[in-house]
Parts: C-alpha cells; structure tokens; sequence
C-alpha cells in the first residue's frame, strides 16, 4: 500500500500530518437489557440503559463531537418486547450516511444478530426518508419490515449497540468495511478493471473542466460511470469488479468501498485551498488497503474550500502532466483543457454566484463567522442547526 501525491508540498504536508494522526481500532457490540432509545428531536438522540444512564456507545461521533444528548427520558413511553439494533439516526446526505451511519451496519452480520430490527431515530422529521437508506440496507439483506424509523421514545426488550467503527477524521476499524463487501458479494458484477466517475451530469457542482480529463482517462482503458445517474445497485456492480478507480474528490469516489481490497484509488483535487477531503478518502482507501494518488488540477482563479457553492474548475496542470508521464498515460500535453468554452461556464456560473451570494471574499467572511459562532453552540445538532440557519439568512 503507497500514498503518492502530484500536489504542492504544503498539501502534501498537511495530508501526511493528517495520515499519520488518523488510527486503526477495535470495536464491540454492547447489549443493553431493557433499553430506551430516546428521540428528543432537537434535544437528541440516543440510548439509556435500564437503571437511566444514557449509553456512550450510542453518541454519534464526528471527530472529537457528539451530537446533543437528551437530558433523560420522558415518562410512560410505549415499550416493545423485541430485541433491536441501533444504528444511529436518519441524515438526509447520501456520503455522510454512507460514512457515519453504516458505520454500525457491522453488527447485522454478526451471528444471533442478522434478523434483527434495526432502528433509526428520526430526531430531525425528515419526510419522507431518503430512498438511499432503504436501498443500502436492501443491498444488504435488510428488508423494509426490519427497519423502524423512530418517531418517539421507546423502550426495547433488548438493544445492540454497535459501536462505531468510522469517526471522520479520527478512526476506523476493520469491520467497517465488511457490510460493503457483503453488499458487493450478493450484487452480480460488471466486468471494467478501471473506472472514471464523473461529475459532469450532476444538477448542481459540476466541475467545469472535467470533461477534458476525464477524456485522457478514457482514451487510456477507463469506463466512464455517472453515479447520480444510476440506482444503487448498478453503481455497486460496477465497483464489484474494479481495481483502479479514478475521479474528482467527492461522494462518488467514497464507492471505493464496495471494490475488491487492494486496489488504486486517483483522486483529482479540484479546489485549490489545501484542506480538503483528504481525511474521509485515506480513512477509506486505509481500511480497504488501496494505494492512492492525490493528484492537484485546480486553475480555478479564486480559492475554494472543498464544500463550497462557489464554481470549480480543474485542467492540465503541471501535477497532471506528470501523473500521466509517470503513470504512462497516452495524450497530449499541448491540448487545452480547459477549453475555451469552459472558461465562459465557469465565469457565467461564478456572475450568478455573485448575484445570488455576494463576492468570493464576502462570501468567505460569512462563513467563517458562521463558523466562529457556531463554536458558541452547545451540541452538534444544535451547531448542524444553527449553521444552516444562518447559511440561508445570510445567503452562502
């Protein structure tokens, strides 16, 4: 397994100090006799045993972060005389419940546990649940009567607490890459070696400038897949038999889970800010045992964060050259990309920007306010909260 990165050193400094911080774990799954998992909404989630503790296992961490735990449980809640798995709760991004929610969907395959319910809490009313949930946990084996989305607190005869094994950008844990290959065993395959998931079909991010590369990449033995475009079983087909995934940073290339292990991870940076995805992919190609290329083609003329609304744009800088040159990639280095009419694109989508959210840098000064006073906010879902509040007040 090898990292190697056709980027500025000062990425790949930070990436490197960002690796070596990162560590694998061991994780059980706790049994708490005569559990209640509450749902407070926007006081919190999670489990109390009997005696009414609340159970740390069942925190939803994000690094050092918890989401707002409730204070106790409320009185005469409806009890259930069945045996349960927790998973955590219902999140409406499909990447972030990839990551952060199946991060407990180990405990299904353990033995005395594969016909269990499983429960999510909906803490946040989201209606209706996104489909993506119940596809990931189709491909899984879990049918639809198996899972109980929770409304309100309820008390559970016995409750499985897996306890997480993926904590972005702390940890990981061997096991929480087993549910995907399981998924992959049980979905017929498609046969391409090397795959390019693009980004070009998205309703919205779209990375101007891709369509160039992606081109190189295909003239060079890469199938081209557009993952929005298909349901979640054909995306998980072609994964099934792919060695050499490539890709600009995102969700899509989070689907390196369900590729067979040791493979090759390219990822394409298309921000030119250094901090970037850069914890979520190695976490993933770590517990998959992939090597991975972090390769920079940003030109964008202003700096955009990773997540942003801003417009990005990517091309053949001297870091993909020498990718291609080192990797022996057939194309020419005089070709323009990107081209002309992805300039014109990418300054039209940059103009709404502007009229729609201000300029770049007051655009940048929101954020980062929002950011310093979210800081003020007690709880994760109270700062989840109030962060997009804000976002949509003051337009960014």
């Amino acid at each position: 397994m090898f990292m190697k990165f056709y980027a500025p050193n000062s990425y790949k400094r930070q990436c490197m100090a960002r690796a070596h911080a990162q560590r694998k774990i061991s994780v059980k799954t706790d049994c708490v006799s005569g559990g209640t998992i509450v749902n407070a909404h926007e006081h919190g989630f999670g489990v109390f045993d009997g005696n009414g503790k609340f159970v740390a296992a069942s925190r939803q961490m994000r690094g050092h972060n918890c989401q707002f735990i409730p204070r106790d449980i409320p009185n005469n809640v409806p009890y259930v005389d069945a045996d349960v798995i927790y998973f955590g709760n219902v999140y409406p991004h499909f990447g972030h419940f990839l990551l952060e929610h199946m991060n407990r969907a180990y405990g299904l395959l353990q033995d005395g546990m594969r016909d269990l319910p499983i429960v999510l809490v909906n803490n946040q009313n989201v209606n209706p649940v996104p489909k993506y949930i119940y596809d990931l946990l189709d491909a899984l084996g879990v049918s639809r009567d198996k899972i109980i989305i929770l409304n309100e607190t309820t008390k559970f005869r016995n409750v499985y607490i897996p306890h997480q094994s993926f904590n972005i950008p702390l940890y990981y844990a061997d096991e929480f890459s087993k549910p995907f290959e399981y998924m992959a065993a049980r979905t017929d395959g498609v046969g391409y070696d090397k795959i390019y998931v693009s980004r070009a079909k998205l309703k919205s991010g779209r990375t101007y400038g891709e369509d160039g590369i992606q081109e190189i990449f295909a003239k060079n033995g890469f199938h081209i897949i557009y993952p929005e475009t298909m349901p979640l079983t054909e995306q998980i087909s072609f994964m099934k038999n792919c060695s050499v995934l490539a890709g600009c940073a995102g969700t899509a290339l989070h689907l390196a889970l369900f590729m067979p292990r040791g493979g090759t991870v390219i990822q394409i940076k298309r921000n030119r800010v250094n901090k970037d995805n850069f914890d979520v992919q190695n976490m993933i190609n770590s517990v998959k045992n992939f090597n991975s290329y972090y390769v920079a083609a940003s030109v964008e003329r202003v700096r955009t964060p990773h997540s942003t609304s801003m417009p990005q744009i990517i091309g053949l800088t001297k870091y993909i050259k020498k990718f291609f040159d080192d990797n022996g990639f057939k194309y020419s280095p005089n070709a323009q990309i990107p081209t002309d009419d992805d300039w014109r694109e990418y300054n039209v989508a940059m103009e709404k920007f502007k009229a729609a959210s201000s300029s770049p840098f007051i655009y940048k000064f929101k954020n980062l306010m929002i950011k310093l006073m979210a800081c003020l906010i007690i709880g994760r879902e109270r700062r989840g909260r109030f962060r997009k509040n804000m976002k949509t007040y003051w337009r960014c």
